[in-house]
């Protein structure tokens, strides 16, 4: 038997992955340019390195002898990938096939029999390790650079591609890690170079001709590697879509976001006695959504272990993050308010404070909600708080730092190379190391407070230990606490991946995807991806639905004065319609232009009504300037229900998504929603018009600047 077909029985890898991994290593062998990489495209926490371990096994079954595996640049991972591809790998090792080490504590020298084998080398992506690489080859084993190579850049996007101005000069320079692997590849005549990442912006979206990169295009045609392969997803993967989907009250997804004020999370960045007292730890409002992300916590962890136990599974232990903040000294004062907090909740079990009840309860009734969507067993609230108290009592919440004063080395599992979970619960404060290549077992709680003024698609996205495989059970009780701002820039970023990631699968990539940003003058202007500020974007899909979430309305007096304008503009043929009628551009634009000032959207909320006419006007200009519109009235939206930014639960009937969605509309729809409003229902005034946007289902991906990059 071949490597790779003793890998994948040991392993057990199902058919779409073997198929994955064949394409891949028929690809790199056949590349017509080899000085283009080749591409694996996973998701976050998807199997990346599964897949590449295959690769390289059924790469040593055809004819190449060599593999180079660059990892992130820590220490940590780059041992962990060496633990990793020592266990897949063991038997050939074992069998004296496959010979495999680190670059910085490579053998002193290899003998003749070991110079026969296949030989694995890992290297973290930093300067002294890659001089150790190319010296292994130029000075150590010349006559090794013949043989053929396969170099896999593991988080391709991390460090290989970097653009910076010289100091002083026009000239652009691409790093030294960069020009490492560059010259790797130039002195290794038999090298085939793998890509692999979750994020790949920086790598696709660079300009097709440097020399004219400035140079304004509609259509911005990415530089591609060679090929890009897609590492199939699983069945039980979760990511961005069940995060940031859109979806309705009676589906457990529906809870999962919690919001954390912006006061509370700078409350946590430094030690600051006035923000949080310690003899205010029940009371103070700059803890409040924290001290119940604990107590959610631990419920959630009560309820999963009863049902498993039910069920007559073996309970499992969780774990919950808190990535707040980079700073080590604001790891350290979050550590010790979470201490605070943990030893409050050990004396009021003791003592049986009516107050930690109080919060217990609260929990309940947020938890029972998506448990019972999920249509779980919940147990009572006297058999949960029972759990609860035990947990606390003895001793069960654990809690650690995760950072760069930490040695992360006996924080691991040995053998998954996994956070070990020493308890039943588990909360891992840290910063950036929490980051690429750590996974986190049974994570069921993350309360995240990173808030950069620009933030990255590509970083934040690798931020999501929350991604992986997850058991739906445990979606069911999972909670993600972080501020709206943050919410809605991620959701942003979710957006744009999906858009990008569905043109890479469906081919439409070919035909590139629009980058337009909003001019005063011309409504709009494309724009290249250089330009463009990712946190600042509104990404739309086909048939995507743009609108204005969790947002008030303005007072009762204005509300009902610029509401009859708007009444006035709105046709009536367009009311309560089973089809779109058509209007001109311009009267779709006075009738967003009438409904703007009805309504108060929250700072930092996202929408941007410039995006929503400037688009209007892009895809109207490609449909002769018309616009589709329909509207409703007699809509009775609870307030509390209306941050779904999908607009899925908001449209409401099975008919009028349908319509919606229906192929062969050409033009832009604007679908008008008359609400009841009320104080009754949560709303300042009523009734007013609540607008959407829906782009056409035959349209290119469309990401729209709203503001432009330095």
């Amino acid at each position: 038997m071949g490597f790779y077909s003793r890998l994948r029985d040991s392993r057990r890898d199902d058919d779409a992955l073997q198929h994955c991994i064949q394409s891949v290593v028929d690809q790199l062998q056949s590349a017509v340019d080899p000085n283009k990489p080749g591409m694996l495209l996973g998701k976050i926490q998807s199997g990346k390195t599964r897949a590449f371990l295959g690769v390289i096994a059924r790469a040593f079954d055809t004819d190449f002898d060599i593999a180079i595996v660059l990892t992130k640049g820590t220490k940590t991972l780059a041992n962990q990938t060496v633990k990793r591809i020592g266990r897949d790998f063991k038997e050939f090792i074992d069998d004296d096939l496959i010979v495999l080490f680190d670059i910085m504590s490579a053998p002193e020298a290899l003998t003749k029999s070991e110079l026969r084998r296949k030989i694995i080398i890992v290297a973290k992506k930093q300067v002294h390790n890659l001089s150790r690489i190319q010296a292994f080859f130029d000075e150590k084993y010349p006559e090794l650079k013949q043989k053929r190579v396969l170099l896999v850049d593991d988080e391709a996007d991390m460090a290989s591609i970097r653009f910076a101005r010289k100091k002083g000069e026009d000239d652009i320079d691409q790093g030294a890690i960069a020009n490492q692997m560059d010259l790797l590849r130039k002195s290794l005549p038999g090298i085939a170079f793998l890509q692999v990442t979750a994020t790949p912006y920086a790598l696709y979206l660079q300009p097709e001709d440097y020399e004219n990169a400035t140079q304004v295009k509609e259509i911005f045609y990415p530089k591609r590697p060679a090929f890009t392969e897609l590492l199939p997803i699983h069945d039980a993967y979760v990511g961005g879509e069940t995060y940031f989907g859109g979806w309705d009250a009676d589906d457990p997804r529906y809870y999962l976001y919690e919001e954390v004020g912006d006061r509370e999370l700078d409350a946590l960045r430094s030690n600051d006695g006035r923000a949080i007292r310690e003899d205010r730890i029940w009371t103070s409002e700059n803890i409040k959504v924290l001290k119940r992300s604990l107590m959610n916590f631990l419920l959630s962890v009560a309820v999963r272990r009863r049902q498993q136990t039910a069920l007559e599974q073996r309970p499992k232990k969780y774990a919950m993050i808190m990535h707040n903040d980079t700073q080590r000294a604001a790891h350290t004062w979050q550590w010790e308010t979470v201490q605070r907090i943990i030893s409050a909740f050990e004396k009021a079990a003791t003592d049986d404070d009516p107050r930690l009840r109080g919060l217990f309860d609260e929990s309940y009734r947020d938890l029972e909600r998506s448990v019972q969507a999920n249509a779980s067993h919940m147990p009572t609230a006297e058999e949960a708080f029972t759990d609860v108290r035990e947990l606390i009592s003895d001793g069960e919440l654990n809690v650690q730092r995760v950072n760069s004063d930490v040695q992360l080395e006996p924080l691991l599992d040995q053998e998954t190379a996994e956070l070990r979970l020493r308890t039943k619960a588990n909360l891992f404060i840290g910063g950036s190391i929490l980051d690429r290549g750590i996974t986190v077992p049974n994570l069921i709680a993350f309360y995240y407070g990173r808030s950069p003024k620009r933030m990255q698609a590509d970083t934040v996205l690798q931020h999501s230990r929350m991604y992986g495989a997850r058991e739906r059970d445990d979606i069911a009780v999972t909670r993600f606490y972080t501020s709206r701002g943050v919410y809605t820039r991620l959701t942003q970023i979710h957006a744009l991946e999906t858009a990008l990631r569905e043109a890479f699968e469906s081919g439409a990539h070919d035909g590139g995807v629009v980058f337009i940003q909003s001019d005063a003058r011309q409504g709009f202007i494309p724009c290249a991806p250089s330009k463009v500020t990712l946190s600042d974007v509104v990404a739309i899909r086909p048939s995507d639905v743009l609108l204005p979430t969790g947002f008030d309305t303005v007072a009762t007096t204005k509300l009902a004065r610029q509401t009859a304008k708007v009444d006035a503009l709105v046709p009536q043929e367009a009311i309560g319609a089973s089809a779109f009628i058509d209007i001109g551009i311009e009267d779709g634009l006075a009738l967003i232009d009438a409904i703007e000032p009805t309504i108060e959207l929250r700072e930092n909320d996202g929408f941007e009504w410039e995006a929503m006419k400037g688009l209007l006007r892009y895809y109207a200009e490609k449909s002769d300037g018309k616009v589709a519109l329909l509207a409703q009235v007699g809509r009775r939206l609870d307030k509390g229900r209306s941050g779904d930014r999908s607009g899925l639960s908001i449209l409401g009937t099975a008919e009028l998504r349908n319509l919606v969605r229906q192929p062969g509309r050409q033009a832009p729809a604007i679908i008008l929603l008359k609400q009841e409003g009320g104080p009754a229902l949560g709303w300042k005034a009523g009734p007013f018009w609540w607008p959407m946007l829906v782009s056409p289902p035959g349209a290119t991906s469309c990401v729209f600047a709203t503001k432009i990059a330095a």
